[in-house]
């Protein structure tokens, strides 16, 4: 790899969900030792990866699909909306979701985290994740547990005693990829803020400084909103000084985006994300504005409920374009 191209590549593993292997270990390690020589963050941003990959592209729609199951009588809202809207999701969704089961969600997950010795109990949460997916795998492949969740009013005809027998794993399941998602997101946060460093000491703030940095604070402003609604501490003035952090994130970019051609080799993949995810970003920040513009105007408890839900899904239509491009290019 041409070393100019190797620490920018680098640098988007802890933010990408590749879950790319090599033919084996040999060549998992000796990949994972070039991307110590380059930086040890990129080395661990690459054991990370096919974890995250997992999570992103087969836990969520498990969740969704779970939530169907749970209440087969009623449509469930965030259901129903984000089949409406698939569009935003460009990740394949709940069709999607059983092949990627066994193509990115196998014990191989934990294979780099175990050569390059990051994090060792997060290794066993994720053998532990695979262990309770697979346990419960049997079953849902039995109702078309995803399939369902595509229908406005599902009716599962069960076979008798599946209920007991699915329930108990269905539980272990959501209490171990809890668990691995909360590892998961600390580890993530904690490799986004020391590649954003290495991307300005060596690259200065360039177009993958700020395509970075955006999206980290596109995720702290989600959990800002979010521990804000939870704890009922977020107030108008909070949530309008966020948002207006994400709009200036997003805006100090641009003259990067802008640049004249030629531009150097290294920059035609952020620069073409930028230009990609404009749309969700442009919603995300859009769902934020009502938000506060509702609140301030004393709106009903079901609409702010509305209005903080598609500040959810804002971010989830972000995170998903960016990924499945990002994917897609390195």
């Amino acid at each position: 790899m041409n070393r100019e191209w190797m620490f920018p590549v680098g640098i988007f593993w802890g933010l990408i969900a590749l879950g790319m292997f090599g033919a084996g270990k040999p060549l998992t390690t000796f990949d994972l030792w070039l991307d110590t020589h380059d930086a040890p963050v990129t080395a661990q941003a690459n054991a990370l990866s096919p974890v995250i990959n997992c999570l992103n592209r087969v836990d969520v729609p498990w969740r969704v699909a779970y939530e169907r199951y749970t209440s087969p009588e009623q449509p469930v809202e965030p259901v129903r909306d984000w089949m409406a809207n698939k569009h935003d999701f460009d990740d394949g969704g709940f069709s999607d979701a059983p092949v990627a089961q066994r193509d990115v969600c196998s014990q191989k997950i934990s294979e780099r985290l175990t050569i390059l010795e990051y994090d060792k109990p997060l290794a066993m949460m994720a053998d532990r994740y695979v262990q309770a997916l697979e346990g419960v795998t049997p079953l849902t492949l039995r109702i078309g547990f995803y399939q369902q969740s595509t229908y406005s009013a599902p009716s599962y005809v069960l076979p008798p005693d599946f209920a007991g027998q699915f329930q108990p794993r269905a539980d272990t399941y959501l209490a171990t990829s809890t668990a691995l998602r909360q590892r998961v997101e600390a580890l993530d946060y904690e490799q986004r803020q020391a590649q954003l460093k290495l991307i300005e000491a060596r690259l200065g703030k360039d177009i993958h400084w700020h395509l970075l940095a955006y999206m980290i604070q596109a995720r702290d402003t989600l959990n800002l909103v979010s521990e804000g609604v939870k704890n009922r501490t977020l107030t108008p003035q909070a949530l309008a000084k966020t948002t207006g952090e994400l709009q200036r994130a997003w805006d100090s970019g641009q003259p990067f985006v802008r640049t004249q051609l030629p531009e150097p080799e290294r920059n035609k993949v952020p620069r073409y994300l930028w230009f990609d995810i404009a749309g969700p970003t442009q919603k995300y920040l859009n769902a934020l504005n009502t938000l506060h513009r509702d609140w301030q105007n004393k709106a009903e408890p079901q609409r702010l409920s509305d209005d903080f839900y598609a500040v959810t899904r804002g971010y989830d239509s972000l995170i998903s374009r960016y990924n499945r491009l990002a994917r897609a290019e390195y």
